[in-house]
């Protein structure tokens, strides 16, 4: 068999993920103007936000633990997001040591427009897919992450972590997250 870079699944799954990621900027972006904010939300801020709306006041490490990066990374777009007036950091009353994220009135403010907008783009992600057809992407996908997982040195890592904590492994693979 020749190898053909451009049907290699790795090659595909790499070039769908920056397709999506870009199209995903450019739609908070777009919604972003035409509710004239000035942000320019990125795909790892708007996790950080829907979390935060969801859930407010979380700390940095749980925060991490649930989008699947470590401390330092989330630190880091949390202080853009809190340069941009977007989320705030206070420390908690009880113990001083924990740092809690908080939406900022801005922050709460642009959460009313923005989940549409990602529902919009989700929308269009999947269009002209049955329900077979999304059924059967959605569990080869988690199948493609339970093969990497297992063959990816760094299992400890956060993000690995935080495939097992979700669940998101192929079915027919034992997976004790999903038995809780």
């Amino acid at each position: 068999m020749d190898f053909q870079p451009d049907d290699n699944p790795g090659f595909l799954l790499f070039y769908a993920q920056l397709s999506v990621a870009y199209a995903f900027a450019e739609a908070l972006k777009a919604c972003c103007q035409e509710h004239n904010k000035p942000y320019v939300i990125t795909p790892p801020q708007w996790g950080i936000l829907i979390l935060l709306y969801e859930n407010d006041g979380l700390t940095i490490g749980t925060v991490s633990q649930k989008r699947g990066f470590d401390a330092p990374s989330i630190t880091g777009v949390v202080k853009r997001l809190e340069q941009s007036g977007l989320v705030e950091r206070r420390h908690d009353l009880q113990d001083r040591r924990l740092v809690k994220v908080f939406l900022t009135e801005e922050g709460r403010d642009i959460m009313q427009f923005l989940p549409a907008a990602v529902t919009a783009f989700s929308q269009s992600l999947i269009r002209g897919f049955s329900e077979a057809e999304l059924r059967d992407l959605r569990s080869k996908l988690r199948r493609i992450m339970t093969n990497v997982s297992a063959e990816t040195p760094g299992k400890g890592t956060p993000r690995f972590n935080f495939l097992s904590q979700h669940g998101w492994f192929a079915p027919e693979e034992h997976n004790p997250a999903r038995e809780e």
